[in-house]
């Protein structure tokens, strides 16, 4: 794997900030929670004790609580007064909860809701009555026909009633009843309407009227018993207490409702609201982000929590366990809409009372708390994601530049020695001082070393012929004189083979004598346009009487120009007869030698091939080297050849500023030299 790609790699463990950040905002979104109930459940505490020690509120709970064997009736706020028209289709709108009225059997009979606006008292009535008798004008009483009593106390205590009758469909009349005799009522208006399993009866009085109780007779003429909401005392109307309210509104603050509840877990009181200002920053849905910040705070399944302006209830585990105990107010999570909410409930005590009166309901909503943990998660998304591209461009950077160094200093490693073993002078030392910069400095300091070796090598054959031809001038003139010497048979054929080595031993001098004249000659050479097809046609025919056990042949291409170079003709020369020796010493007899001239790219292209064995792989790169031969030793080649003419080659071709190499055939059949020298 590249370098680039592992530091990529390591780079995606800043990722982890991300992740880590995710977590943390979780932590701090449940630690709020916590401490956003542990707010509300001390606030709630405090608005407990300040309703038990005040006794008119105490006595205003008092009257709001219905005696326990009674069902009070429940007034629900309406947002506008319903048409009195006999019909339950502003009630259904509005979906409000019903209360019932049963007989002593508990057979339902009826069912009634009721709801207050502006100082005025709506009742609406659904009657199940299969048998209805209407109050006629020649009848001595209402109290013969079905008819609704509603018992109003006063202040003092006494109980008046009011009775409710009908004719037919249509307005109702109403009396204020004494004994048998009826004083007509005309502030309560009413309609009825007849339904297919009974009929419907809607009213509306002053809302004063039973600001001490209410309780509803329903009597059926048809039946033996009557339906009511009570057996002995008259319970309250509970409806919303502008006491309780008022008082609740010194406690209120923005984003949390407060609520009164009594022991029947009816609202009483009602201050605030859950929902708070969207307009702060933080809270907008920001699409992939907000997915994360849900994800990281946990999408919990909550239980909804139904609206007690609907259902006239506060039913919830929490205000039943605040109203049957005396523990720490517990605090609950619910699903309302879109918005999740605490909701906390205190107990309202009293010193005359061994049970709770009421109970304090706080609610607020998580809202604030998502500006909060979502502004937060944003901001660490926003700088996570900079700090980690940034430090991805960083490392990638870092790596390119660092990979970039690695390649240029693998390219000179790869260049350094080329394949006709040559050092290369140009190998490139960084001046850093880290690990790299070491590295180069120590390889171009072995390389220094390596050519001041070769270059060692590739003088000793002028130095070892110099300084070996006075010790043998002296050996072979010792062996001359003893010519004139009387000598033993056996001595003579000692003395003959020393003079047999002598002479292979000045061979070998006159040959490394050659190839240091040769370097002389080429620092001398002059340069001059040379017409190579001629030349190398010149030289093909001289080499057919040289070498007569092998057949030359010429391949000469002209098409694309002419055939010319600057050059030293006595060089070039010298160059092919090497080439074309070495080649017939491998030639076998009657095997084919052929010489090549053709144009590529700007150079003239010599290639001499020839048949025969091919040559050793590991010897490519030190063929053109001093004194290199992969001639068989065993072999009296290797004696008059000292891998020499090659060296010699490489030395001309240096000269014309060209390249040599040298290949096997893909067969193996034989070897091609190509010697490449720019074209005049």
């Amino acid at each position: 794997m590249k370098l680039r790609k592992q530091l990529l790699i390591v780079s995606l463990i800043t990722l982890t900030l991300p992740w880590v950040g995710c977590r943390y905002i979780g932590e701090m979104e449940q630690t709020l929670r916590d401490s956003q109930s542990e707010a509300l459940i001390a606030m709630s505490k405090a608005i407990a004790a300040r309703m038990g020690s005040d006794s008119t509120i105490v006595a205003e709970l008092d009257r709001l609580n219905p005696p326990r064997d009674s069902s009070p009736v429940f007034a629900h706020n309406l947002p506008a007064a319903p048409l009195v028209d006999g019909y339950q289709t502003d009630w259904q709108e509005q979906q409000l909860a019903s209360q019932s009225l049963r007989g002593p059997g508990g057979a339902l009979r009826a069912q009634f809701t009721a709801g207050s606006f502006a100082g005025s008292l709506y009742l609406v009535l659904v009657v199940h009555d299969d048998t209805r008798s209407y109050y006629q004008p020649t009848q001595p009483t209402p109290l013969v026909v079905d008819h609704l009593l509603l018992q109003l106390p006063d202040s003092e205590g006494a109980i008046k009633t009011l009775l409710i009758a009908a004719s037919g469909q249509g307005r109702v009349t109403a009396g204020w009843l004494t004994g048998t005799q009826l004083e007509p009522e005309y502030q309560l208006t009413g309609v009825l309407s007849e339904t297919a399993t009974g009929y419907i009866l809607e009213l509306k009085m002053p809302l004063s009227w039973a600001a001490n109780g209410l309780g509803l007779r329903l009597v059926d003429q048809s039946k033996a018993d009557d339906a009511s909401n009570f057996t002995s005392g008259i319970p309250p109307l509970v409806t919303e207490s502008a006491l309780l309210t008022r008082e609740l509104g010194i406690f209120a603050r923005e984003g949390v409702r407060l609520q009164i509840a009594t022991r029947g877990t009816r609202p009483v009181a009602r201050e605030g609201g859950i929902t708070g200002s969207r307009n702060k920053p933080g809270f907008e849905n920001h699409g992939f982000f907000h997915w994360l910040y849900l994800l990281s705070v946990g999408n919990r399944e909550l239980p909804a929590l139904d609206d007690s302006i609907h259902t006239g209830l506060l039913d919830t585990p929490e205000i039943h366990s605040a109203l049957a105990s005396t523990q720490a107010a517990p605090s609950g999570w619910y699903q309302t809409g879109t918005q999740q909410l605490v909701r906390v409930a205190a107990p309202i005590y009293t010193s005359t009372h061994p049970h709770p009166l009421a109970v304090v309901v706080a609610e607020q909503s998580s809202e604030s708390l998502a500006r909060l943990t979502s502004s937060a998660f944003y901001r660490l998304m926003v700088y996570s994601i900079l700090v980690t591209l940034a430090a991805s461009l960083t490392l990638i950077l870092y790596a390119s530049w660092l990979s970039f160094r690695i390649r240029k200093l693998s390219r000179a490693a790869a260049n350094a020695i080329s394949d006709q073993g040559r050092i290369s002078d140009q190998f490139p030392v960084f001046t850093s001082r880290d690990e790299l910069g070491d590295l180069s400095r120590n390889y171009a300091t072995l390389l220094a070393r390596l050519r001041e070796y070769t270059n060692y090598l590739r003088t000793l054959s002028s130095k070892l012929s110099h300084e070996l031809r006075t010790p043998l001038a002296i050996v072979r003139s010792s062996l001359d004189n003893l010519e004139f010497e009387e000598l033993s048979a056996g001595a003579k054929v000692y003395a003959e083979r020393a003079r047999e080595g002598t002479s292979r031993l000045s061979n070998i001098l006159n040959a490394m004598s050659a190839a240091s004249r040769v370097e002389q000659a080429i620092g001398a050479a002059e340069v001059e346009l040379i017409p190579c097809d001629e030349l190398l046609t010149n030289l093909k025919a001289a080499y057919e009487d040289v070498y007569q056990h092998a057949d030359f042949s010429l391949n000469i291409r002209r098409e694309d120009g002419p055939l010319t170079l600057q050059g030293s003709g006595e060089l070039l020369v010298q160059m092919l007869d090497k080439l074309v020796d070495n080649a017939a010493d491998f030639c076998p007899r009657d095997g084919r030698i052929e010489l090549g001239l053709y144009h590529a790219q700007g150079h003239l292209v010599f290639t001499v091939h020839n048949e025969g064995p091919p040559l050793p792989s590991s010897m490519h790169g030190q063929l053109f080297d001093s004194m290199v031969s992969v001639r068989d030793q065993s072999s009296g080649q290797a004696g008059q050849h000292l891998g020499l003419g090659l060296y010699i080659v490489r030395l001309i071709v240096d000269f014309h500023r060209g390249q040599v190499h040298c290949y096997n055939l893909p067969d193996n059949s034989g070897v091609i030299f190509e010697i490449r020298l720019p074209a005049a």
